[in-house]
């Protein structure tokens, strides 16, 4: 009987710990446009990035020149009280920019440990911000955010191309 009832017992941790939602699993395109509340989510991330690379590269600076570019850490902004990751923001945007095999992209990691004459090579150096803004009240949620970019050229610290691309989710309660 005290078998049985180990085994019985054993069961139920075992079968308490194979699913934690119990639902059925549905896999999606990652790139389908799906909210299901007013967070920052993957689907804030590609119309992020789609627009952020539609403005660059529709820039003069790419027209006659291959420029070496390297990507600087992409910030989190005052208001921001939630996850976001940064990293991938920054890897998306490269790996997006090296697609359109209109730069050379010099690694940022790689690039702290190269000579001074290897780091001139670098034409251009990409940096932004992320920022939001949250308001919560009995009869909606309102979130706002935005992505700030910059293209600055190595060599004179001029800004030659920004952008600000935002995204505004508000939800009725």
């Amino acid at each position: 009987m005290k078998r049985e009832l180990s085994m019985v017992i054993l069961w139920v941790v075992l079968m308490g710990c194979t699913s934690s939602n119990g639902g059925k699993v549905v896999r999606i395109d990652p790139s389908e446009m799906r909210d299901s509340d007013a967070n920052y989510g993957a689907e804030d991330l590609h119309i992020f990035i789609k627009s952020m690379m539609q403005s660059m590269l529709s820039s003069s600076l790419f027209d006659k020149q291959k420029p070496y570019l390297t990507l600087s850490e992409i910030g989190i902004g005052e208001g921001v009280d939630e996850h976001m990751d940064t990293k991938l923001i920054a890897n998306s945007i490269r790996t997006n920019l090296i697609k359109t095999t209109k730069v050379h992209f010099i690694d940022g990691e790689y690039a702290k440990h190269l000579k001074a004459d290897e780091v001139s090579a670098i034409d251009y150096v990409l940096s932004g911000d992320i920022h939001a803004i949250k308001k919560d009240n009995n009869n909606h949620v309102d979130n706002f955010y935005m992505l700030s970019l910059k293209l600055t050229n190595a060599k004179n610290s001029k800004v030659v191309w920004t952008e600000d691309k935002e995204i505004r989710k508000v939800i009725e309660k």
